[in-house]
């Protein structure tokens, strides 16, 4: 019989609880953590997108403020039905092969967004969804560089991101 390790939080997830930046939701009997913030409110001439993601393509994330091109769709899905449908991800009712563990909200220039869905988008179980991948869209150099920006000299133009969803799984022994 096998043992099911505790769920143990990651050091910056575990930093964003003690912050308030994360709450625990998790019920008692639950096997994973499960951690979540509310979702933003977008200011005008903004626009909130989401896009599940593993802990090696977060942690490029953070490391560099950018995403990175190891993924072949690399979809973002927007506004709230984008929420909803990226941590389906996480409670698997969608699979993928990255052992998604966060939901990452980007805040970015509407006018980002509508350039990139017009160029490619596809709908997702009731939301929108564009890929950056070069087996999609192929924009991600586009989406980085609003990432990477530097808000002090682009006047609104930047993007932003934050995490709003985490499910920490326990780890079983062999």
């Amino acid at each position: 019989m096998r043992k099911v390790k505790k769920p143990k939080l990651l050091p910056h997830e575990k930093a964003l609880v003690e912050k308030g930046k994360l709450r625990n939701v998790s019920h008692s009997q639950s096997s994973s953590i499960w951690l979540e913030a509310k979702s933003k409110i977008a200011d005008k001439g903004r626009t909130l997108v989401y896009r599940p993601m593993g802990d090696a393509e977060l942690g490029y994330l953070m490391e560099n403020n950018q995403l990175p091109d190891t993924q072949p769709y690399q979809a973002i899905i927007r506004g709230k039905s984008g929420r909803i449908y990226s941590e389906k991800y996480l409670k698997g009712h969608k699979k993928v092969n990255t052992n998604p563990t966060t939901v990452v909200e980007f805040d970015v220039p509407t006018a980002l967004i509508d350039n990139l869905f017009e160029r490619f988008h596809k709908p997702e179980d009731g939301a929108l969804s564009c890929g950056l991948g070069p087996k999609a869209g192929g924009d991600l150099n586009l989406f980085n560089e609003a990432l990477r920006c530097d808000e002090t000299k682009s006047s609104g133009q930047c993007g932003t991101w934050r995490i709003v969803t985490v499910k920490r799984r326990a780890r079983k022994n062999k």
